[in-house]
């Protein structure tokens, strides 16, 4: 008698780990972005003699990834309602996450950055770094829950950006070391880059209107066209080796930035626009890299923050960064 063939068993599946809706929420590959431009703005400073700057580093690298996770914990929070029609897998609209729960956690993640940056101020004997990251909360703040769909969103998280910049720059503890040519000159480079990025991801839930995309694409330039001006006039005290590496790297970012945003113009759906949005976030670690090079002429410092880009590629392969 042949025997019953047994019945094939399902192959279990994978539990989702109970951590990924929170590191949805703060989208954690973009966090990386931000703390290249705190290892770049301590860049654009002079060392202090005798200063040791790497405690200092830690904590400001501390209060940037507070600052930033819990602008992309806010988000959320005031998005809940349009994400539950445009964005419905997301963690709260899903109902992963509860929404005390997550205000929760955008409380403890900006109270934690403002506390590093206190810290910072105390060992510097200077206000800056505070004063820095106070501001850079209120515009966190006023961004995901005023002015967002207003005229006046991009100008906020340009702000934002041009503000993280500066507050690695108070490694130097002082107001005064804000104000010099570099990092004032980066600040406002990277803040036209970013007004640029909101501007051109402002609909890319749906279909976005070319005519915007384009003036989009025209911002996103005069950015990267100021921090250029910045990198070729660093170079130039350096040596004229450095200064056409430099350029040609900033170049090569330059083209396939543009060549991604043209597409994104040309077929302004969903897809496409939020690629597009995407390498623009990974390529600021990229262009500060670059332009990190530029201000100091060693390759080490560039080569760690260009390491930045690896865990975030890694996480973006479960992460959304938009």
């Amino acid at each position: 008698m042949t025997p019953p063939t047994p019945t094939p068993q399902p192959t279990p599946q994978p539990t989702a780990s109970p951590l990924l809706p929170w590191l949805q929420l703060v989208r954690l590959p973009t966090v990386f972005t931000a703390l290249a431009d705190i290892l770049l703005g301590s860049l654009l400073v002079p060392p202090d003699v005798g200063v040791d700057r790497l405690p200092l580093l830690g904590l400001l690298l501390a209060a940037s990834a507070g600052l930033y996770l819990s602008g992309m914990v806010f988000n959320d929070v005031f998005d809940r309602d349009r994400d539950a029609v445009e964005r419905p897998g997301r963690p709260l609209p899903s109902g992963r996450i509860r929404l005390g729960a997550a205000i929760f956690l955008g409380v403890l993640l900006m109270s934690g950055g403002v506390a590093a940056a206190t810290t910072v101020s105390q060992r510097t004997g200077s206000p800056a770094s505070l004063c820095i990251a106070v501001a850079l909360a209120a515009c966190v703040l006023a961004y995901d829950a005023w002015l967002k769909s207003t005229p006046l969103g991009p100008v906020a998280m340009g702000a934002c950006r041009s503000l993280n910049v500066l507050l690695g720059a108070t490694i130097a503890g002082s107001f005064q070391s804000l104000g010099q040519g570099p990092p004032l000159h980066v600040s406002v480079g990277m803040g036209l880059y970013i007004a640029g990025v909101t501007w051109f991801a402002r609909n890319e839930a749906g279909t976005s209107n070319q005519r915007q995309l384009t003036a989009a694409v025209l911002l996103i330039n005069t950015g990267l066209a100021t921090l250029i001006t910045f990198a070729g006039l660093a170079t130039t005290d350096i040596d004229q080796n450095a200064t056409t590496s430099v350029l040609m790297l900033m170049a090569l970012i330059v083209v396939s930035i543009n060549r991604r945003l043209i597409a994104a113009i040309r077929d302004p759906r969903p897809e496409r626009v939020q690629s597009g949005v995407g390498i623009l976030l990974l390529s600021l670690v990229m262009i500060d890299a670059t332009l990190a090079l530029a201000a100091s002429g060693e390759t080490a410092p560039a080569l760690v923050i260009a390491a930045l880009l690896i865990p975030a590629l890694v996480l973006r392969r479960w992460i959304p960064m938009t």
